[in-house]
């Protein structure tokens, strides 16, 4: 098993590149062989013309591994040599990231498990309805039943007030209809039937 590993770990060998997988091999392969092409058909001696295939190669994001890389950074030394300054010759790009952590990985334990700000607005609107609906409640308890035993008639009352202040008057006329009968039988009127009829208030004296 170790030998196979061995032997496909030979095969991602690229002009001393030693590469992790089939694809960047092929690609280091094809920037090798752009590499000879470009030595053979452009014979660039003068530094304009050395620029000029740089920065070319550069704009066309020709060569995609460090083969390619590796050969612009010797034209661009050539430029250097030649004359020209930092300021002069473009970058060569790297599209590749070499680090693999994620930002998140920066940040201490207690900065990734702090709460977000959204979070504790959520929550002390929350505890703030529980509260308001509570209160809420408490003050229409406390309505009913100061409305319930209020002396003055509301709706909620008001049928039990008129019903006691009915049977309170009934209970003073008949006191007040007793009072005059008396009277009356004192003053020596003796034929009240008329005026009394239908009343359940009877005298005292007279007979059943």
């Amino acid at each position: 098993m170790a030998a196979d590993d061995k032997s496909s770990a030979d095969n991602f060998i690229v002009e001393g590149y030693q590469f992790t997988s089939e694809a960047d091999t092929q690609k280091a392969t094809m920037d090798a062989s752009k590499i000879k092409l470009l030595q053979s058909r452009v014979k660039a001696s003068k530094p304009t013309d050395i620029k000029a295939v740089y920065e070319k190669a550069i704009e066309n994001k020709i060569f995609k591994t460090p083969i390619g890389w590796g050969y612009l950074t010797g034209l661009r030394k050539k430029l250097l040599e030649s004359g020209y300054g930092e300021a002069d010759i473009i970058p060569i790009p790297v599209e590749i990231s070499f680090s693999r952590h994620s930002a998140l990985e920066n940040l201490s334990v207690k900065q990734r498990i702090k709460p977000s700000p959204a979070e504790k607005k959520v929550d002390f609107f929350k505890f703030f309805s529980i509260i308001l609906n509570v209160v809420l409640a408490i003050l229409v308890i406390i309505m009913f039943v100061v409305a319930a035993t209020a002396e003055n008639d509301n709706i909620i009352n008001y049928k039990s007030n008129v019903t006691n202040r009915f049977a309170s008057w009934e209970q003073d006329l008949k006191e007040r209809e007793k009072k005059v009968r008396e009277a009356e039988k004192r003053l020596g009127i003796s034929d009240t039937s008329s005026y009394y009829e239908g009343t359940e208030i009877k005298d005292d004296n007279q007979e059943d």
